[in-house]
């Protein structure tokens, strides 16, 4: 379960952002959806759902992109560019595109995670100096790297060292044949061994001290924090997968299919014997009986494809109670469709694992129906001078008052009526105006060269 992610100068976020992931205090809406974990100390509360407000341009993918971008770097576990094509982010193809471009000084770029997991609650701190914004030949470094296990502090590292080193609050999952004695001894030959590039996490501190709780970490990471960003390919279908020329179904797409409103009576996968790549065909039957079997994105609507192609997803972060974020969870989709979804995780008979669903939106309707918390919408905004972006919740606001926001209240209008901000009033007519006036000319005028950009 997620409990809260940190950023800290990341794209256009150049003070960072805060997203909390945890029901804030003597707040009652939609008390029955809360999640809970029992932790060391107690029992941990979670929100299941969260969903992000704001204009184009104003930051929602940079969210998304952090989340995206801290988890392949633990995953790979170090700072290094990725150069073989298959980062997973666009971000972490080229980590110099990360820090914010409107900071005058180069600063770390800061992560910090909080989350809970088999019973264990963790916080994973990481702050890395990648230079500035497109910076080349910069000698990037682990700035720092904090671990803590049930409220209790296990490492903390500097570019050139390991400072902390308290592996009692671990006993349990220590190396065999450490002894906590030795602990002193082995901070010092971590810190003689210290990679600036790579993480003490997966490297030194998995050899030295604990194999088991780093795989529980990383297993959390890979498996149950699913990041989707708009970049990334989503058209999967479980069990649909065979030997080449075989032609398989899947019973649950095709109820999905259907209730989506999917032209073809059935859906079936089938994998090329040649190049090996699996194609989604729809077997139509015509009224005269005949029968066609056509490529799906041919013939199906683009919704259709869309929410086949995210089930998978749902039900692999439902059945793992996972996390799972998603960049424009909504396109192409009807916004009923959307609150089913919706409606799933808030359902503790369905949610029975505790997963979550995080995602960002332009569709303002998901505030009018009571789906969500003041706590689990959250806005993003971005100042035009400054080009920072901000993120906060509705339950900032305060409760009473002139700008007081309470649980009865309209959000959808009060969000269109420009009360919590996040929103921008865009007006092109003018500028349409200027390119039609006259009959005469191109269909884009104001095309003109700039030479020194061109080779």
């Amino acid at each position: 379960m997620l409990l809260n992610f940190t950023c800290d100068n990341f794209k256009s976020f150049r003070e960072g952002f805060d997203f909390n992931m945890t029901p804030a205090k003597r707040m009652t809406d939609l008390s029955y959806s809360i999640l809970k974990e029992t932790v060391p100390g107690g029992v941990q509360t979670g929100l299941p759902t969260s969903v992000i407000y704001g204009p184009n341009a104003a930051g929602k993918t940079s969210v998304v992109d952090a989340m995206s971008c801290m988890r392949q770097i633990v995953l790979r576990g170090n700072i290094r560019d990725v150069t073989n094509g298959h980062s997973g982010s666009h971000v972490l193809g080229g980590l110099s595109l990360a820090p914010c471009a409107f900071r005058g000084d180069a600063a770390p770029v800061g992560f910090d995670v909080s989350f809970t997991h088999n019973g264990m609650k963790y916080r994973y701190v990481l702050s890395a100096f990648l230079g500035g914004f497109l910076e080349r030949n910069v000698e990037r470094h682990i700035d720092r790297e904090r671990l803590f296990v049930n409220d209790s502090l296990v490492f903390e590292r500097t570019k050139d060292a390991v400072d902390e080193l308290r592996p009692d609050a671990i006993a349990s999952y220590l190396n065999v044949g450490y002894e906590l004695k030795d602990s002193e001894k082995t901070r010092r030959a971590m810190s003689d061994n210290m990679d600036h590039e790579s993480l003490l996490l997966v490297s030194d501190f998995n050899s030295f001290c604990s194999k088991r709780l780093v795989s529980e970490i990383r297993t959390w990471f890979e498996e149950q924090l699913i990041v989707v960003n708009s970049a990334d390919v989503t058209r999967l279908h479980p069990g649909m997968y065979g030997d080449d020329g075989c032609a398989l179904t899947n019973a649950y797409i095709n109820r999905v299919a259907q209730e989506a409103g999917a032209i073809g009576s059935d859906l079936v996968s089938v994998s090329d014997p040649e190049t090996h790549a699996t194609r989604l065909m729809s077997y139509l039957q015509k009224t005269d009986g005949t029968v066609s079997v056509l490529d799906a994105d041919g013939i199906e609507s683009a919704g259709t494809m869309r929410l086949i192609s995210i089930m998978p997803l749902i039900i692999s972060a439902l059945r793992r109670g996972a996390v799972l974020v998603m960049d424009d969870l909504d396109s192409s989709l009807h916004p009923m469709a959307v609150m089913s979804l919706i409606n799933v995780f808030h359902n503790d008979g369905v949610n029975k694992r505790g997963a979550q669903l995080i995602f960002n939106t332009h569709n303002p309707i998901y505030l009018g129906y009571n789906l969500f918390r003041r706590d689990e919408i959250k806005f993003v905004e971005r100042d035009r001078e400054s080009k920072s972006s901000s993120l906060y919740a509705l339950s900032d606001f305060r409760t009473n008052g002139r700008a007081s926001v309470r649980k009865t209240d309209d959000y959808m209008m009060g969000y269109l009526m420009f009360r919590y901000g996040a929103i921008e009033d865009v007006d092109v007519n003018d500028i349409i105006q200027d390119v039609l006036k006259g009959d005469e000319g191109t269909d884009w005028e104001g095309v003109e060269s700039l030479p020194h950009l061109c080779s």
